[in-house]
């Protein structure tokens, strides 16, 4: 039996694919799009995810999430090579683009197997994206000229972000250990993760109005 938390999360998430098929109709900026096109793809995952878990008698799941791990962290690398300034940090970020594939790749077929929860992919691949976050937002609150943040999509999007994966990579990097180990409290710390992802899409849902109230505007 899911968790209530997983339901409400599927609502959410829901509501964050909706919003971002009107954003797209609406022609919002480049860096947003991508973040709107990465939801659609979520969307679809997840409702495959829980379409199987519901009414198919093959319930595993860890291939698709293999495969969206890769796309997730490629989108989200690509997302903050548009909004980040710094010069060291694109170098970054344009490294991962090249390595991370390859080192999936080599975790997914080699190390583990398709089928396998991956802890490495997440935890890898989340740490940096956080870190592309703190440094969007750093460069953002120390910017001479003051931005209204209140309407700033990409703030929005990397506080998401941060929220997730503070929660999320710990989480997840203790995964194997605590299903093997102590499966109770595994199911318990999963909840706090269902919350963080229910905050993140509704700040990726505030993100997008944003961006059509800009565009109303314009």
């Amino acid at each position: 039996m899911m968790d209530i938390t997983y339901y409400i999360y599927l609502g959410v998430l829901t509501m964050a694919v909706l919003t971002a098929i009107v954003s797209l109709k609406k022609g919002i900026s480049f860096p947003v799009r991508i973040i709107s096109l990465l939801v659609l793809y979520t969307g679809v995952v997840e409702w495959s995810v829980f379409y199987k878990a519901e009414f198919c008698s093959d319930k595993t799941n860890v291939q698709m999430y293999n495969f969206f791990h890769l796309v997730q962290y490629l989108a989200f690398a690509y997302y903050f090579q548009q909004i980040i300034q710094l010069r060291f940090v694109q170098k970054i970020i344009q490294g991962f683009l090249y390595l991370y594939p390859i080192f999936w790749y080599v975790l997914v077929f080699f190390v583990f197997k398709l089928n396998e929860w991956n802890s490495y992919v997440f935890v890898s691949g989340g740490m940096f994206i956080l870190f592309f976050s703190v440094v969007y937002c750093y460069e953002l609150l120390s910017a001479e000229e003051p931005i209204m943040l209140r309407n700033c999509s990409e703030f929005w999007i990397a506080i998401g972000l941060i929220f997730f994966y503070v929660c999320g990579v710990p989480y997840m990097g203790m995964y194997r250990f605590l299903t093997a180990n102590y499966a109770d409290l595994a199911k318990i710390l999963k909840i706090p993760l269902q919350i963080s992802n229910i905050v993140m899409y509704s700040l990726f849902t505030y993100a997008f109005i944003c961006q059509l109230t800009i565009t109303k505007r314009s």
